[in-house]
């Protein structure tokens, strides 16, 4: 079969094919990174649905950047030798919450607004 997202940015970030294991390692840590801000789904809920879906995903992307561990960590004068890591968090943090930012522009845009969330499928 076709390899999950997962395990292809597993691969892409440590250069090594993951185990089965690693993979659901990683699908958890997205899960668990996935939800948006309060504020960011009250913004996002607040749009009209006339607002173009990409202008509302850019919107609520940008609005996610109130929980940037990279803008904290340079507020608090930490040394840029460890940048890295608090952007690598910011990095996996986005790449959680696209999914669960798509899925809302979609459903406020041709639907509901309501976006129900199923934690048992991986990132495909």
């Amino acid at each position: 079969g076709e390899p999950i997202p997962e395990a292809l940015t597993w691969l892409l970030l440590t250069g090594e094919v993951p185990t089965k294991a690693q993979c659901d390692m990683l699908t958890a840590d997205l899960h668990a990174r996935s939800a948006l801000p309060d504020h960011v789904v009250a913004m996002m809920n607040a749009l009209p649905k006339t607002v173009h879906p990409m202008t509302q995903f850019a919107l609520g992307l940008q609005a996610c950047q109130s929980e940037s561990k990279f803008a904290k960590a340079y507020q608090d004068g930490v040394h840029k030798s460890k940048y890295w890591e608090y952007a690598y968090e910011d990095i996996i943090d986005v790449f959680a919450k696209l999914p669960e930012l798509a899925a809302l522009v979609y459903r406020n845009t041709y639907f509901d607004g309501v976006v129900q969330r199923d934690h048992s499928l991986d990132y495909s």
